[in-house]
């Protein structure tokens, strides 16, 4: 039993040091979006462009603006994100949509 309690102090220091796997943050972005090419579904760790899921890899966020990562340096811009609405930016090609939150 003492011998337990020894290790007790380094199993604790070593869960510390264990990152997440993606973003967890409730954000505001996270719901369903209708962008008028396509709904967008974000989940707190995961983008979805209609056809394929994309794992967040890193979130940034300035007062009501993401700017969310992806692999392969893809990233997209979320602007003005409300209860209601958010404008999508690519960071590739620069196409912007204007979405509302469909839930």
């Amino acid at each position: 039993m003492l011998a337990r309690l020894h290790v007790l102090p380094l199993v604790l220091a070593l869960a510390a040091c264990v990152q997440e796997t993606g973003p967890s943050e409730p954000y505001a972005f996270v719901g369903t979006w209708d962008c008028g090419v396509e709904t967008f579904t974000f989940t707190n760790a995961t983008y979805n462009d209609g056809t394929n899921t994309y794992p967040i890899q890193d979130v940034r966020r300035v007062d009501r603006n993401y700017t969310l990562r992806f692999a392969n340096g893809y990233m997209i811009a979320l602007g003005a994100v409300t209860e209601t609405g958010l404008t999508w930016v690519s960071g590739t090609t620069g196409d912007q949509f204007n979405c509302v939150r469909v839930k």
